[in-house]
């Protein structure tokens, strides 16, 4: 039951934070920042707010501008949340999401190098696996099958 209520109030924190960065926070050094997640501790003493910034900005700018605008957030929290303490903000910028571009970026680079090396490597695979691998099934299955047609009657039997 605690980590259902938990898991509602992070919710309503997250809707309540990100909502004040797009409607009543008019700082400009916070214009693109996505709320990502939020954990609140045991107690609700902590809530740790997981960000990143779309587009790219200057980090210690735009950490600048959570910290200056973090009482007025916790002052609206305090009016909308039906807890008994109202939760320290803490922002952490989330860097999942620039891990994941480099990653994907890696991944179209090596693909973009692949294709000389690759034809070659899927050409030589493909005729000679495939037809290695049809006259090979084909022929013992023609013999399988002369065998098969004595011995089937026999493992029918059996």
């Amino acid at each position: 039951m605690e980590g259902k209520h938990k898991a509602r109030v992070e919710e309503t924190i997250h809707q309540l934070v990100a909502g004040m960065l797009i409607r009543k926070i008019k700082d400009p050094r916070v214009a693109n920042v996505s709320i990502i997640r939020v954990e609140a501790s045991r107690d609700y003493s902590v809530a740790k707010i997981y960000y990143n910034v779309i587009g790219g900005g200057d980090l210690a700018d735009v950490g600048k501008g959570l910290e200056s605008c973090k009482g007025f957030m916790r002052n609206a929290l305090k009016k909308e949340l039906r807890i008994r303490v109202i939760p320290e903000l803490v922002f952490i910028y989330d860097s999942t999401l620039d891990r994941a571009m480099a990653l994907e970026e890696l991944i179209v680079r090596l693909h973009e190098e692949e294709p000389a090396g690759d034809e070659g490597l899927s050409g030589e695979a493909d005729p000679g696996g495939g037809a290695g691998g049809e006259t090979g099934v084909e022929g013992p299955a023609g013999e399988d099958a002369e065998e098969g047609d004595s011995d089937g009657p026999e493992g029918r039997d059996a």
